[in-house]
């Protein structure tokens, strides 16, 4: 929500950034979509493989007469969506062979061997895909080396890495339209590897090639122009597809912020975006036109507007703190008195949420006061007058409630037993709450729920029998505000926080605008765009974080 202050001293402190809702996969799949390989199958192996209790160390048993070798996958595949994957195998006796392979490939042969299978072999450095020959790659490994796999799911490249040292990409459609398995091959009895799947730190730096293959994507995302298909659905075919100038780029995209500027209730920081606009405008426009121009009568009207607005802008903020401070009774009015189709809307829902809200706020204030007598009761070593409630748990025991499926309720003012005029007069100079306070407030929130339900008596609508009973239920706890779950968050600051936003949305669509600002609704339909890329297998979707690029930059 927008602050309660809004100065000119603080125009160029940015607004609350908005959260964009973390996108959730399909619901077909909701586990496995985004989980990582993180251990090597039980099932999906060579028979002549042991693997260790961790799933992480494969040894080649020796006596079995597989003069091809054998080879593992992990239990899970690879998804794009996480954009990069790396992980490294340590070398504990002689040699082993490094690959990525599909779900079909055979266990007895070597990596590269097989359709949909990809490797790199240590005992000659030759790189293999689908052959038996292979092609010359890179360096040859063995014992103690720390051999890296990776692919790149934005290109479909795999790469290499040796002791820490990038060895190079190579080849092509790796993982393409298939699923994606991290795989290790051994051919001689007696060998042994361990990996890491990210149990521990690499030894080959990951964060840093992860981050150069991010702001690669980030800067063609950057370039790439807006297209008046984005902005303008109804636009016939054969303009659909023209790229907005640099002009109309800026112009659009100060039009989104500044929609947001006065969603949120920045008014002087609208009044100063706007200015910046009509600087920048008058002076294209005193390039581009050598007539006259009637600068007095263009400043009138542009000062017109900016009061207009930045006075609406003032007076829906003021109605959305107030709410927030929990002066509901100001809310109330100033919303009745400029915007008074909000309170008739939806046959009065929202007024009657805020009625609602407004005997919470009575309620919690007698608890408040009823606290402060107690303390203040506890702190006496004589008491000199009767305790202002009788024996019981307190705010319940003060008001007789009954409330049944058809929501017949009854309110009764409390018994609250006289002290002595000084006592409360001595109290009274010191600036606490009186017993006489306390008792006043009790019954002011008694004709107030009695009203209210007399007035929704006859509702049949079931949103309000609901909010009805538990806004009544507030009276059975003696502390509502140190209670934990439903009856806490209906009590809480958080929850006049969200009553503020829904009657900043139901001014905002009085006046014909829409309920959210048109950037945050951007930002969460791009979210979920690239998270759906994920999922259908576009690797490229990994690299574009907009949390990080334009929240936290």
């Amino acid at each position: 929500m927008t602050p309660s202050t809004d100065s000119d001293d603080d125009i160029s402190t940015p607004p609350r950034r908005a959260t964009a809702p973390t996108p959730q996969p399909a619901p077909t799949q909701p586990q496995a979509v985004f989980s990582l390989p993180t251990k090597w199958s039980v099932t999906d192996r060579s028979i002549h493989l042991t693997i260790s209790q961790d799933g992480r160390d494969l040894t080649y048993t020796a006596g079995n007469g597989d003069k091809d070798g054998a080879s593992a996958r992990t239990d899970i595949p690879i998804p794009p969506a996480c954009g990069i994957y790396y992980y490294e195998v340590e070398i504990r006796v002689t040699l082993a062979l490094g690959r990525f392979a599909g779900p079909k490939v055979k266990f007895n042969r070597l990596p590269g061997w097989e359709p949909f299978s990809w490797g790199y072999h240590g005992d000659d450095g030759f790189s293999f895909t689908a052959e038996r020959n292979g092609n010359p790659f890179s360096q040859t490994y063995g014992s103690s080396d720390v051999v890296g796999c990776g692919v790149d799911f934005s290109t479909h490249r795999a790469f290499y890495t040796k002791n820490g040292v990038l060895l190079g990409n190579v080849f092509e459609n790796v993982g393409k339209g298939i699923d994606l398995y991290p795989s290790v091959g051994l051919q001689h009895p007696g060998e042994s590897i361990r990996v890491n799947f990210g149990h521990e730190p690499f030894r080959f730096d990951i964060e840093n090639h992860v981050q150069q293959q991010k702001n690669v994507a980030w800067n063609k995302i950057m370039a790439t122009p807006l297209y008046t298909s984005i902005l303008n659905p109804g636009r016939s075919a054969s303009t659909s597809k023209a790229a907005l100038s640099e002009e109309e780029s800026k112009i659009v995209l100060n039009k989104l912020v500044l929609s947001y500027l006065i969603h949120h209730g920045y008014s002087k920081t609208v009044r100063a975006f706007q200015k910046q606009q009509d600087i920048v405008l008058k002076a294209k426009s005193a390039t581009a036109d050598d007539g006259d121009v009637d600068m007095d009568s263009d400043a009138a009207k542009e000062n017109a507007v900016e009061v207009s607005l930045e006075d609406d802008i003032e007076r829906r903020t003021r109605v959305v703190d107030a709410v927030i401070r929990g002066d509901i009774d100001r809310a109330i009015t100033e919303t009745e008195k400029y915007h008074p189709t909000v309170l008739k809307a939806e046959e009065g829902l929202m007024l009657f949420k805020l009625r609602c809200r407004k005997f919470v706020e009575l309620i919690l204030e007698t608890a408040a006061m009823k606290r402060e007598l107690d303390a203040l009761e506890a702190r006496r070593e004589r008491p000199t007058f009767a305790p202002p409630i009788a024996d019981g748990d307190g705010l319940e025991e003060s008001m007789d409630m009954d409330i049944d499926d058809d929501q017949t309720c009854e309110l009764s003012a409390p018994q609250v037993e006289p002290i002595s005029k000084g006592a409360g007069k001595q109290r009274a100079e010191n600036g606490l709450v009186s017993a006489a306070q306390y008792e006043a407030a009790i019954n002011a929130a008694i004709d107030y729920g009695k009203a209210l339900r007399a007035d929704y008596k006859g509702d049949t609508r079931q949103v309000v029998k609901q909010l009805l009973t538990q806004t009544f239920s507030i009276i059975a706890f003696h502390d509502p505000l140190g209670q934990r779950g439903e009856m806490a968050n209906f009590v809480s600051v958080n929850a006049r926080t969200q009553l503020a936003s829904e009657l900043n949305q139901a001014i905002l669509k009085s006046q014909g605008q829409p309920a959210q600002p048109a950037l945050e609704t951007l930002y969460r339909h791009t979210s979920a765009c690239i998270t759906q890329l994920g999922v259908f297998g576009e690797g490229a979707a990994g690299f574009a974080d907009l949390q990080r690029e334009l929240l936290e930059a």
